[in-house]
């Protein structure tokens, strides 16, 4: 999708349709168990009492309410909500303890929630400060959230690598990064979306962050060679500095690409009842490089957790974790 075609799901009917495509295609269906384990322990931080209502907003399938729910505790019902109805019932299937609710279902406004939470939601939505005051509307006086999204601040690696590049940031798109993936119409920062809650009341309590450069290679070399070679391509750069740069990273990274998955492709390849010569070739290159290939694919697949361990207060990152609740006052 370029970014003409990306505008257009600032329109509500074409999101509408463009995610209830996606869904069907299977889109989210699952995160891994370090992810989950990340927000269950976070939402656990947070203070909250022993019962309440929980909101799951923009829930997709479900994995993140089923998160919520046991980090939450027994004293606590969670609904979450879409605007595509096969998440919905993708979700109910997958899920039965959570309830699941169409967005336009009048039963979900039936009383008001004490939590709320989002998982890569905001980036997507069309009109930002709508969705905030909606969601601020099904809130009780002493709520509290969590939403998990994008970070745009300033001097993380993936800011550096967009200053890098002639596309790298899109002011008409609210400052998506050239990397972002098509759905996305927004890039925040911490301040920005501070700023929104602010206005409706409420103080940021807890800031968390995570995918800093390490945890970028990883999620970049996983993609394969063609999106090491299109992310890091010098032509886009901005000058001779910057290219040299871009240059420089790409053949670091396929090079990390390279290495690191012989281990992973001689686990494949010894897994196969039948092999080709070719199989048996590349069996014998990964074998060699299978001591060099293992422990650089474990240490970039550590990455994340690592990260969060020791520079998730760090708010120079490519992910963050922004808890807010209503003042006092």
């Amino acid at each position: 999708m370029s970014s003409a075609q990306t505008a257009e799901l600032y329109d509500s009917a074409e999101a509408a349709r463009y995610y209830e495509e996606r869904y069907v295609d299977g889109y989210m269906d699952e995160w891994p168990a370090d992810k989950k384990q990340r927000v269950f322990d976070l939402i656990r931080e947070l203070g909250l009492p022993d019962h309440g209502r929980a909101l799951d907003f923009g829930c997709g399938n479900g994995v993140f309410t089923e998160v919520a729910r046991q980090a939450l505790g027994p004293g606590w019902q969670i609904v979450g909500t879409e605007i595509s109805k096969t998440a919905v019932e993708n979700a109910r299937r997958r899920f039965p303890a959570c309830t699941f609710r169409h967005w336009e279902d009048p039963a979900l406004r039936d009383a008001p929630y004490d939590f709320f939470f989002t998982h890569h939601v905001l980036e997507h939505v069309y009109d930002l400060e709508e969705v905030l005051r909606s969601l601020d509307g099904l809130m009780a006086p002493r709520a509290a959230g969590l939403h998990i999204l994008p970070c745009g601040n300033e001097g993380s690696f993936q800011h550096q690598l967009a200053l890098m590049r002639s596309d790298g940031i899109d002011p008409q798109l609210g400052n998506r990064f050239f990397m972002d993936e098509e759905g996305h119409v927004r890039r925040l920062r911490t301040r920005d979306l501070e700023a929104h809650y602010e206005l409706l009341g409420y103080e940021l309590f807890l800031q968390r962050y995570c995918v800093f450069e390490q945890g970028f290679v990883h999620l970049l070399t996983d993609y394969g060679p063609e999106r090491v070679l299109l992310t890091l391509d010098p032509s886009k750069a901005v000058d001779t500095v910057a290219r040299r740069r871009l240059k420089a990273l790409r053949v670091k990274y396929l090079l990390l690409w390279f290495l690191r998955h012989q281990a992973p492709m001689v686990r494949e390849k010894l897994g196969k009842n039948k092999r080709s010569l070719r199989d048996y070739a590349l069996l014998a290159l990964g074998a060699v490089l299978y001591p060099v290939s293992r422990p650089i694919d474990s240490f970039l697949r550590a990455a994340d957790a690592r990260d969060w361990k020791t520079q998730s207060y760090d708010s120079r990152a490519g992910e963050m974790y922004l808890a807010f609740r209503r003042n006092a006052s």
